[in-house]
């Protein structure tokens, strides 16, 4: 079974990081973590002495300065085929990850594996801790993204992104993104960009049938998406794009593209990636209006319309499964034609695994 090298970011938040380590060695976990640590003086000092605690894995701590992506220089520490990169909040399972390699292992032709994720959100006075009760919870969430062609793997993924982040993927892949991304703010939108299209395009994405790692969504986090006008605007952006040009071109000629081709290529990736972006921006700039400024794409329309026209049947299916839960017998005869993806139903294919990080997060609340 591979290992894989757990690659961890971290900035003034010495008591998540710790978290991580204590839950992976809870799970016996044997999979190396590599923590990339820019917190100030104090914070820096709690997090190194805290991981020495952990005898049982193996740990490598570096600091480096806040601002650019420094992972290209702890890169050469890592001696594992496979890695992960994760935030300093997410919980993954060990299992998961080795079975993701040795997916990669025998699919080449895939780049990328993970298994599906589910987000949490601890009650109103918990959202800024490590540990809580766990308020809202997620279905499962993630998809495979396996069509043939790499432009049309990355139109799939950027118009309906799933979570390819936090994903394993090869280590050399890994080395070429950040051989990139070096000249960028590490939590930059070209750097997002980047990163999400260079992994689409070096091959199909596995989303695997079962849980592969949790994120707590709190009020402390490191990063949230400004508007394009402001990436767009960035003093700095006309020499992140030649560098993201060149850089990802080079990738993109190793597969086979011309040098036009394949600028052509990233121009296109490009406008999805902001088509998307402003799609989402423009449900936030609606949102409390009663009417939007902005025009509807047709397929939206229809999506909508679809859903709207199914709302009987919905409505007969909730009548069906409420009563059914009340009714054991009728219970169990309806899950097992229809098994849930609630993650807190025991009937759920989840729900063990799910449970494991519920009891961990909760148990060390104060309650």
């Amino acid at each position: 079974m591979a290992k894989v090298a757990i690659i961890i970011p971290t900035m003034n938040r010495p008591d998540f990081m710790l978290r991580q380590l204590e839950f992976y060695e809870l799970m016996n976990s044997p999979h190396p973590v590599y923590i990339l640590d820019s917190s100030n003086p104090e914070n820096a000092e709690k997090l190194k002495n805290g991981v020495e605690k952990y005898k049982n894995l193996n740990v490598v701590y570096k600091w480096f300065p806040p601002g650019n992506d420094y992972e290209y220089q702890l890169l050469p520490l890592v001696k594992e085929k496979y890695c992960i990169q994760i935030g300093d909040d997410d919980l993954i399972f060990p299992s998961t990850i080795s079975e993701c390699a040795d997916f990669l292992e025998s699919y080449p032709d895939y780049a990328t594996c993970a298994g599906k994720q589910v987000n949490v959100r601890f009650r109103k006075h918990d959202r800024i801790k490590p540990y809580g009760i766990i308020e809202h919870q997620t279905r499962p969430l993630g998809r495979s993204i396996e069509d043939e062609n790499m432009l049309v793997r990355a139109k799939n993924f950027w118009l309906d992104q799933t979570f390819l982040g936090l994903s394993v993927r090869r280590i050399e892949t890994e080395r070429a993104i950040r051989n990139i991304t070096k000249n960028f703010f590490m939590m930059g939108d070209m750097t997002e960009f980047l990163i999400m299209s260079v992994l689409i395009t070096s091959g199909k994405s596995k989303s695997l049938d079962k849980l592969g790692q949790v994120m707590q969504l709190s009020d402390l986090r490191s990063f949230d998406h400004g508007l394009v006008e402001d990436f767009l605007l960035y003093s700095h952006i006309v020499e992140e794009w030649k560098i993201c040009l060149d850089g990802f071109s080079e990738i993109l000629t190793e597969k086979g593209l011309s040098k036009k081709e394949s600028q052509d290529a990233i121009k296109g990736i490009f406008i999805v990636f902001l088509y998307q972006q402003y799609t989402t921006e423009r449900f936030w700039l609606a949102i409390g209006n009663k009417k939007s400024s902005f025009a509807w794409p047709d397929q939206l329309k229809q999506d909508l319309s679809n859903t709207f026209s199914k709302q009987g049947t919905k409505g007969l299916f909730k009548k069906i499964r409420h009563r059914a839960s009340h009714l054991p017998f009728l219970r169990s005869i309806y899950y097992k034609f229809n098994p849930p993806d609630y993650v807190d139903k025991p009937e759920s294919k989840y729900f063990d695994d799910f449970k494991v990080v519920k009891d961990f997060l909760e148990g060390r609340a104060n309650k």
